[in-house]
């Protein structure tokens, strides 16, 4: 069972540091994707880590933007384009942190073989702002002088928006962890469809809707479980989780997730400690505790 653990991240290379060591694995690779608005310099040394890869083809994130999508969908291609096998691909951020030993999350993905790990609510019921996000212009993985002005007189002039490919939509997070063969059908079908690839660009937060719409639509449904495996704390209506500090430890301690996010060593490192002292540590025996199917 192997495990390509796919980091997205802008921050801390210390807080990654940490988190990858946490998880340190016979079976876990980490593929590192540093926006590219960063200086790599940073995190260059990470790549001396065991089982450690720096993402090569780098893109510009940009928050709610298309651009999000793009690193993924090219950091998953660099992956696959590896030569190693793996069984998941397993999406992060440099924020995030386990909250099980790395033997348990092994024997999860083990026990778990072949099912599809995405967070999941239709448009209908998702929120109020779930349709505006694809029937209306948005520029915002555009950064030029005037856009909200051409994005506002886009929307007044110009007929609501419609998909070139007729999909159910459906959103949440945006991480996941899928298997190769599910990734590799949402790569195809990006690279097939270009018309819809151009609809995706002028959208809001595609990152939170377009793996889920079409792994949704397609044959690999029937494997998709309802649960990302990330344990947070987000107010009602924010955009943003709230940074896990060390008040949120009882209630990470007794989540069934497998991480959790989001930390700031900057803000509290007491937190990871405590986690840390709390959890088994990494042995990768065979006799690894079973973990409980998450439905």
């Amino acid at each position: 069972m192997r495990i390509a653990h796919l980091i997205v991240t802008y921050t801390n290379p210390l807080q990654t540091e940490r988190m990858i060591r946490r998880m340190q694995h016979p079976d876990f690779d980490f593929y590192i994707h540093v926006d590219k608005k960063i200086d790599i310099k940073s995190h260059l040394y990470l790549a001396k880590l065991p089982q450690v890869y720096l993402i090569q083809d780098r893109t510009k994130v940009v928050w709610a933007g298309f651009n999000t999508v793009s690193a993924t969908l090219t950091a998953v291609e660099e992956i696959m384009r590896s030569g190693r096998k793996y069984d998941y691909i397993h999406l992060m951020s440099g924020q995030d942190y386990p909250i099980k030993s790395a033997d348990y999350i092994h024997s999860f993905f083990q026990q778990n073989n072949g099912r599809e790990f995405l967070e999941f609510e239709h448009f209908d019921k998702w929120s109020d702002e779930s349709y505006p996000r694809i029937r209306q212009y948005h520029l915002i993985n555009y950064k030029f002088p005037g856009r909200y002005y051409l994005q506002w007189l886009m929307n007044r002039l110009l007929p609501t928006r419609k998909a070139p490919v007729k999909l159910e939509y459906y959103g949440s997070s945006m991480f996941w962890a899928l298997t190769p063969a599910c990734l590799e059908y949402v790569v195809k079908f990006m690279k097939t469809n270009p018309g819809f690839k151009r609809f995706m660009k002028f959208t809001w937060g595609s990152d939170e809707f377009l793996f889920q719409t079409l792994v949704l639509n397609s044959g690999f449904h029937r494997n998709v479980v309802n649960n990302n495996l990330l344990f947070l704390d987000r107010d009602k209506g924010a955009s943003h989780p709230n940074i896990l500090t060390f008040r949120h430890l009882d209630a990470i301690l007794d989540s069934d997730k497998l991480f959790a996010r989001k930390f700031d060593l900057a803000t509290d490192s007491t937190i990871m400690d405590a986690i840390d002292q709390a959890i088994a540590p990494v042995t990768h025996h065979t006799g690894a505790k079973k973990a409980a199917l998450m439905r």
